[in-house]
């Protein structure tokens, strides 16, 4: 049996809650492994995962036909590479609607593609809605919770968005100080030209990195592999 290829769709019905950083990074994760990636921009007249990563994103939009054939068109290809799909709040509704419509996850499992949604969540009740709605609605597509580091009360926000059947237990997202933020929040920042540049392994950059990397490594493994992690342990 093929290894199946794998769509991740980094969203959230919550804006700023550090979406498009983390499509980022994933985006980037394949390519330090040398490994081909599409990525997708999805976020009508503020496409900062394009602008960043035009050698890997396209912005695509789904307010017309052509768009959504197009960008669906994409995501099942069957072309063994794996995609990221930056899902904007404003389109997160039609998105999810369309896929249900067309009956996508037939087709995903028929070309042998597997998509997951890393959602991210925050503390406020339209994020958990949000979150409870999607994995009813596809209870057979793995979703899994990100929560910021710097989330208040991360332990109470976490009983808000329990473990789905094949996503598994939420996964904390590191936090970075402001001042490296301003940084990474430049146009066209690459992760990957930063370590090949870095000569201090130790800067907070470079460990912010090496651990979402082992946490997108861990994700990625729950999904082709269909296994779930043990179940994560919050710190009071």
């Amino acid at each position: 049996m093929r290894p199946r290829t794998p769509i991740f769709i980094v969203t959230s019905t919550r804006p700023r809650v550090g979406k498009t950083l983390v499509a980022r990074a994933l985006t980037e994760y394949f390519g330090a492994q040398g490994r081909p990636v599409a990525a997708f921009d999805v976020n009508p007249d503020d496409f900062k995962l394009a602008e960043n990563l035009p050698a890997y994103a396209i912005a695509t939009g789904i307010g017309d036909t052509r768009g959504e054939v197009a960008l669906f068109d994409r995501l099942a290809a069957e072309d063994r590479v794996p995609k990221v799909v930056d899902l904007g709040h404003h389109s997160f509704e039609r998105f999810f609607a369309l896929m249900e419509e067309i009956d996508l996850g037939t087709e995903f499992r028929r070309r042998e593609i597997a998509p997951m949604v890393m959602y991210l969540a925050d503390n406020h009740e339209r994020a958990r809605l949000g979150y409870v709605a999607l994995s009813d609605r596809f209870p057979d597509m793995p979703m899994i919770p990100l929560f910021n580091e710097l989330l208040p009360h991360i332990a109470q926000c976490a009983e808000a968005f329990p473990p789905t059947r094949l996503g598994g237990d939420g996964m904390v997202i590191p936090a970075l100080t402001p001042v490296v933020r301003s940084v990474v929040d430049r146009r066209q920042f690459s992760f990957l030209s930063y370590v090949r540049k870095t000569q201090d392994p130790t800067s907070e950059l470079y460990q912010w990195m090496a651990r979402l990397f082992v946490t997108f490594r861990e994700v990625e493994v729950r999904l082709l592999l269909g296994g779930t992690a043990p179940q994560l342990r919050w710190s009071a």
